[in-house]
């Protein structure tokens, strides 16, 4: 009889079987055995832990349940808390379905006293740890309340994983120790992933339908990827769940209003597909039903999927009115593949599965890689000389590619060889076919380049006529910087990154008129003759600060509005000023622009100016991707740039003469944090150098920052390079770096104020009424100026701070004050900082504006960041700069301060309609400061960065107001 092998669509085998309550095997039924904790199944070896109070009695290899061996427990070393963080690890060596667990304590033969009341678990799966969650969300999981009752632990959402982590966890400080098992089996499946949209919530009736155990990521709203959840956890959900008035997370997963739903799976390995259940819901009263439709599609790579499917048609016919589980099985007739493509077409507003199971095989024959191989060559083949239609709908993008190749659908195979070709074909033709495609390709490809090309052109022109016209043309109506199209980059607002994007310039037609808001500035330029003796013995630098402060180069601002100079006045302040033409050193990559000499703006004609700064705005895309391909010269572990080339370290000082101390002599008082380095704690300190007094103290109190257990040695390394340079950093205006921590988790110890920091002792005064020591004017300008000494001595090594505010400055004895850099990892403080997309954070409010907008961070943004600081002070720390201002508002005003940098640099100003609007808003007169004072701080928020005073040149002047 003739074999033949056709390629035709595929009998749908369709077997559907009413779910009863004694046919149901859910993995509570199944996955019921220890794995081997007990009865030592699992080798000493594969047990291991972060410590031990001591390694042979109560080591990891006596954490088996119901033995009393050595010590009788796992214990250890620390005491728990919620600050610390310990863990019994178990190395299972393949994935298993994990569905119990099991917790004792130690008894020790009736010595132990030691359990513990909590506990977390976390489990290893594709080269990363995850954190188990049940289906209430809770990670605490109920531990034992002795330390002889063996308590079992029931997870109504199981997890695939090669290894699991048993974490104690108390509230308050206690000694515990652990015996564990663990209960589960091998996973049969062979699912690595699977990727698919995000579920319902609410779903019908109200109820969550949304994967509760989904471990992956959610890359694009409303889509999973790289997970595994509740479609493979081997429960399969009840009707009851949704019935029930409960709101809970249930074990069915629902989609609603879609056509289609798209799940493709990835398998640990090449497979051959036997057969495909779904476990499926169907509840007419709440327009549930099951699917219409299903498809599958098999692929090895995961990005090409054969047109063909195997494919299930669901018949639409009268059903009854009841309520009930659905188990749908479609055969897959020996395909091979390691992705599977699914689909489900929707027959009502609703859809629920609870569970999706493969039935496969290992491809053990050594002719399915060659016959793959055929087949893939002759599908490239068909591709080039003929277009063929894909699947349209597509739900998940996938990141992983691949070719489709079927086995069992190859070729049409016909043993009569006495029928001839009807159009025998030659080689040759072949070839001239195969050639003509390629060109064709070839073609096709070139044209598209030149379109690609041509638009791209056509699209800077456009962007460099809106530049110019903001940046030159006053004339030009509704040009402005939209606060949307202002794109935070990674450069100005973490440090870790030097990837900057160009700033979009919108038309501001769908900006909202605020020519009536607080945005409004009432700007008069006053001259006031001043006199200033300078016959005393005095420095050159002296002469110039008192020079540049005095009032006939300041502009004074009207007492109802906030103040700012037009670029008139800015201009013939230049011309007056000297100090501008000071070497300054900034501290800052190659930025998308650079300035000219002062008097190359004067001096240059209008369209010299324009040319100048199109050209700047035409090189943004270049200078953008360069920078891509920098490497990062700031510190994960600190807001300080020290990794600057121009940074200039003292040379005198031995970096490496630190301070080296036991965990032991640190008590834990407080947690501040977490960077993304590790934990922050306040601590208290025991027999460590007071940089103060210059002796050993017996206590004190510190910051201790510490690096993540189990850290790899390169980050350990960069961490303690790092704080060798912070420790050369010696200054007595500077909180320095202590010492550091050898033992496990590392860390470095910084100093800590008597009084805690600026922000919070300031606040507290203020609150206090009945304090007699009352926070004076003199005490103010005493903490600012010693805030400037410090920043100066910053500036005389190229350091910028990056990150200056109250909250970073510290009280000392005496109502000395220091600055650190610490509040960034505080969470009391997060309300201070903007988190951006990366879910980083970003102190806006105090950053200068092309910080913000050009990422350039230097010294003199830092100035900037100084008279916001001082504003602060004099209103005791009880508001927060601009607090009646939206994040957008303050980023729009940042980009009028852009605007007005700009037009100062073409050398005029915006017509009068427009004057208005086109100034930014400043911090106004704070309670108490003079107005001398003041129009420093004015000075510091210059817009142009050349019109900014250095910290030299405060200090000195802070000084003589102090003496005035």
């Amino acid at each position: 009889m003739r074999c033949i092998l056709t390629v035709v669509s595929l009998g749908v085998l369709l077997a559907t079987v009413r779910c009863r309550e004694n046919a149901t095997k859910n993995v509570f039924d199944q996955c019921i055995f220890p794995l081997g904790m007990e009865e030592g199944k699992i080798p000493d070896d594969a047990i291991t832990a972060s410590s031990s109070y001591e390694t042979k009695s109560v080591g990891p290899q006596n954490a088996r349940i119901r033995q009393e061996k050595n010590g009788g427990a796992w214990c250890p070393k620390a005491q728990i808390s919620s600050a610390i963080r310990e863990y019994l690890e178990i190395d299972l060596t393949k994935n298993h379905l994990i569905a119990w667990t099991e917790t004792q304590g130690r008894f020790g033969n009736g010595q132990g006293q030691e359990y513990a009341e909590a506990f977390f678990l976390e489990y290893w799966r594709d080269t990363k740890w995850h954190q188990y969650r049940n289906l209430m969300g809770d990670r605490v999981l109920r531990g034992n309340s002795n330390t002889y009752l063996v308590e079992k632990q029931k997870l109504d959402l199981p997890f695939v994983a090669s290894k699991v982590r048993f974490v104690p966890y108390s509230q308050h400080p206690r000694t515990v120790c652990m015996r564990v098992e663990i209960y589960g089996c091998v996973l049969e499946q062979y699912v690595a992933s699977y990727n698919a949209p995000k579920g319902s919530n609410p779903g019908p009736g109200g109820r969550n339908v949304q994967d509760a155990s989904y471990d992956g990521v959610e890359i694009e709203p409303l889509v999973l990827v790289n997970g595994l959840g509740q479609l493979t956890d081997g429960i399969l959900g009840e009707i009851s769940e949704i019935l029930s008035s409960s709101t809970n997370a249930t074990n069915w997963i629902g989609w609603s209003d879609r056509t289609t739903i798209q799940i493709i799976f990835r398998f640990q390995e090449l497979r051959e597909f036997q057969n495909c259940t779904v476990h499926v819901a169907r509840i007419p009263q709440l327009d549930v039903e099951t699917f219409s439709q299903m498809r599958v599609w098999f692929s090895i790579d995961g990005e090409n999927y054969r047109s063909e499917a195997e494919k299930s048609e669901w018949p639409i016919v009268v059903k009854s009115a009841a309520a009930e589980t659905v188990l749908v099985s479609i055969p897959l007739q020996s395909r091979i593949g390691q992705f599977v493509k699914v689909e489900f077409s929707l027959a009502a507003k609703w859809l629920l599965l609870s569970e999706i199971t493969f039935y496969t095989g290992s491809t053990s024959r050594s002719n399915d890689l060659n016959i793959l191989a055929d087949d893939q060559s002759s599908e490239i083949q068909q591709n080039r000389s003929e277009p063929r239609a894909k699947s349209s709908s597509s739900v998940i993008h996938s990141t992983i590619n691949s070719v489709s190749l079927n086995v069992t659908d190859l070729y049409q195979i016909d043993e009569d060889a006495s029928i001839p070709d009807v159009f025998p074909v030659g080689t040759s033709q072949t070839y001239i076919g195969l050639v003509s495609g390629l060109l064709t390709v070839f073609a096709l490809f070139l044209t598209c380049t030149a379109f690609l090309i041509k638009q791209r052109g056509r699209n800077k022109v456009a962007l460099l006529q809106k530049h110019t016209a903001l940046l030159c043309d006053s004339s030009a109506p509704g040009i402005a910087i939209s606060p949307k199209d202002v794109k935070l980059s990674n450069s100005i607002v973490t440090g870790l990154s030097l990837i900057r994007k160009p700033i979009i310039i919108a038309p501001s037609d769908n900006l909202p008129d605020r020519s009536n808001t607080d945005f409004q500035t009432d700007a008069k330029a006053a001259v006031v003759d001043s006199h200033f003796d300078n016959s005393d013995a005095c420095s050159t630098l002296y002469e110039r600060t008192y020079s540049l402060f005095s009032e006939e180069n300041l502009v004074v601002a009207n007492s109802n509005a906030s103040s700012t100079c037009t670029a008139e006045s800015c201009s013939d302040f230049k011309r007056k000023s000297s100090f501008t033409t000071n070497k300054y050193a900034e501290v800052t990559m190659p930025t998308t622009m650079t300035y000219s000499p002062k008097k190359a703006f004067h001096l240059q004609s209008r369209n010299t100016n324009q040319r100048i700064y199109e050209g700047h705005y035409a090189a943004t895309d270049i200078l953008t991707i360069k920078r891509r391909e920098i490497p990062s010269t700031m510190s994960p572990f600190t807001q300080l740039h020290i990794h600057e080339e121009t940074v200039c370290l003292p040379s005198t000082i031995d970096s490496y003469n630190v301070q080296r101390v036991s965990r032991h002599r640190l008590r834990i008082l407080d947690k501040l944090g977490e960077g993304n380095f590790g934990l922050v704690h306040l601590c208290e300190a025991k027999g460590i150098t007071n940089p103060e007094v210059g002796a050993i103290q017996s206590r004190q109190i510190v910051i201790v920052r510490s690096l993540w257990r189990g850290v790899v040695d390169s980050l350990r390394l960069d961490f303690t390079k790092d704080m060798h340079v912070l420790a050369m950093l010696q200054n007595s205006n500077i909180a320095k770096m202590m010492a550091l921590v050898e033992e496990e988790p590392f860390g470095a110890i910084f100093e800590f104020g008597r009084f805690g920091d600026l922000l919070t002792f300031l606040e507290s005064r203020a609150d206090n009424l009945d304090n007699k020591d009352d926070i004076s004017y003199d005490n103010h300008l005493s903490f600012i100026t010693q805030i400037a000494s410090g920043m100066k001595y910053l500036e005389s090594m190229n350091i910028a701070h990056c990150d200056l505010a109250a909250r970073n400055c510290i009280v000392g004895q005496d109502l000395t004050i220091k600055i650190s850099d610490h509040a960034i990892y505080c969470s009391k403080y997060d309300h201070h900082y903007f988190i951006d997309g990366h879910n980083v954070k970003v102190p806006l409010r105090w950053m200068a504006w092309e910080a913000v907008l050009l990422g350039k961070r230097s010294c003199r943004a830092d100035v900037w960041s100084f008279a916001v600081t001082v504003w602060e002070i004099f209103l005791n720390c009880k508001e927060i700069p601009y607090a009646d201002l939206t994040v957008a508002q303050v980023l729009e005003n940042c980009g009028r301060c852009y605007q007005n940098e700009t037009y100062i640099g073409c050398n005029e100003q915006p017509d009068d309609n427009n004057d208005q609007r086109n100034h930014h808003r400043i911090l106004s007169q704070p309670d108490h400061c003079p107005d001398d004072l003041y129009r420093v701080m004015k000075k510091c928020w210059s817009t142009r960065i050349e019109d900014r005073p250095q910290f030299a040149e405060i200090h000195l002047y802070l000084e003589r107001l102090a003496l005035d």
